[in-house]
C-alpha cells in the first residue's frame, strides 16, 4: 500500500512538470524563439583611383631661363599630353649635378591640369656648368639644359676703426699695428683671394689673405710714414692720409681692378709724432 501511494505521487509531480513546461512561451503558448542579432552593414569597398588615360605622358619641360648665375631661383614647367586624372600624376624630377642645380624629387600635377611648375636651387660656381634637368612619367622622359654661371667679381670693402669710426685707423698700440679693420665681405663672386696693399706716401705694402675680415700689417713700422702727408679732421684732431686699396681673385687667377678708399691714419704719439 504505502509502495503504490510513492508510485502515485512521482507520477503526479512529473505531470505538473511536464505541463509546467509545455505552458513556456509565449503568450498565446508558442514557444519562444531565442532572438537573432541584426547582420552588421557590409563594410563600403574603397573607392578605386580614377585610371590614367591612355598615353598620359610628359610631353614637355621648359625652363623660365636658360642660363642664370649661381644663387638663383629658376623654375621649370612639366607639361603632360593631356590633363591629369582626378587622382593627380606623380612625376618623377632628377638633375644631372645636384650639387649645382637641386630640385625636388617629384611634383604633382592636379586632377583636371595638365601642367606644374617647381622651382631649381642653384649654388655658386666657380664656371660656367651645365646642368641636365630630367622629368619621367608614363614611360616617357623630357629633359632640358640649365647653365650656372659664376658671379661676376665685385670688390667691395669699408674700413673701420672702434676709436675713430669709418675710413680711419688709429696707429698701435705696436709700430706694426692698427686698430682698424679692413672688411671686403660686401665684394661679390667665387673669390679666393683678398689682396690688400696700402701707402702713406712712400713704398706700397700689403698682405693677402683668403678671409674678408683682416688687419693692416705695417711691417716696415715707423718707415710707413717715410713722405707722408698730414692733415687735420672736423675736430681738429691732426692725421697721416693714407690709401687702401683692394684687389679680389677668384680660384682661376682673374683679379677685378684695383679699388682705394682714403683713410685717416692717426699717429696715437708712436714713431716720433706729437699728435
Amino acid at each position: 500500500m504505502r509502495r503504490t501511494r510513492q508510485r502515485l505521487g512521482a507520477f503526479v509531480f512529473a505531470a505538473i512538470f511536464v505541463i509546467a513546461m509545455t505552458g513556456c512561451g509565449d503568450e498565446d503558448g508558442t514557444p519562444s524563439s531565442p532572438t537573432n542579432p541584426s547582420p552588421s552593414p557590409s563594410p563600403t569597398p574603397p573607392s578605386n583611383p580614377s585610371p590614367a588615360p591612355s598615353g598620359l605622358a610628359v610631353a614637355n619641360l621648359t625652363l623660365n631661363q636658360s642660363s642664370v648665375q649661381g644663387q638663383a631661383l629658376p623654375t621649370a614647367t612639366v607639361t603632360l599630353t593631356t590633363s591629369a586624372p582626378s587622382s593627380g600624376v606623380v612625376v618623377q624630377l632628377q638633375s644631372s649635378n645636384a650639387l649645382v642645380a637641386q630640385v625636388p624629387a617629384t611634383i604633382t600635377v592636379v586632377g583636371g591640369q595638365s601642367s606644374a611648375t617647381f622651382t631649381i636651387t642653384t649654388s655658386t660656381v666657380g664656371a660656367s656648368t651645365p646642368v641636365t634637368i630630367s622629368a619621367n612619367f608614363g614611360g616617357a622622359a623630357r629633359s632640358a639644359t640649365l647653365t650656372v654661371t659664376p658671379v661676376p667679381l665685385e670688390a667691395a670693402f669699408s674700413v673701420t676703426s672702434p676709436t675713430k669710426g669709418n675710413d680711419a685707423c688709429l696707429y698701435g698700440p705696436g709700430t706694426d699695428e692698427a686698430d682698424c679693420v679692413l672688411d671686403a665681405s660686401a665684394s661679390r663672386g667665387t673669390i679666393d683671394r683678398y689682396i690688400w696693399t696700402y701707402w702713406t706716401g712712400g713704398a706700397v705694402i700689403g698682405h693677402s689673405t683668403p678671409q674678408t675680415r683682416s688687419a693692416l700689417q705695417l711691417d716696415t713700422e715707423c718707415r710707413f710714414f717715410e713722405n707722408a702727408r698730414g692733415g687735420d679732421d672736423a675736430s681738429g684732431n691732426k692725421y697721416i692720409q693714407m690709401t687702401v686699396e683692394l684687389v679680389i681673385q677668384d680660384r682661376n687667377n682673374v683679379r677685378t681692378a684695383p679699388l682705394r678708399r682714403a683713410v685717416r691714419l692717426y699717429p696715437n704719439r708712436l714713431c716720433s709724432f706729437t699728435y
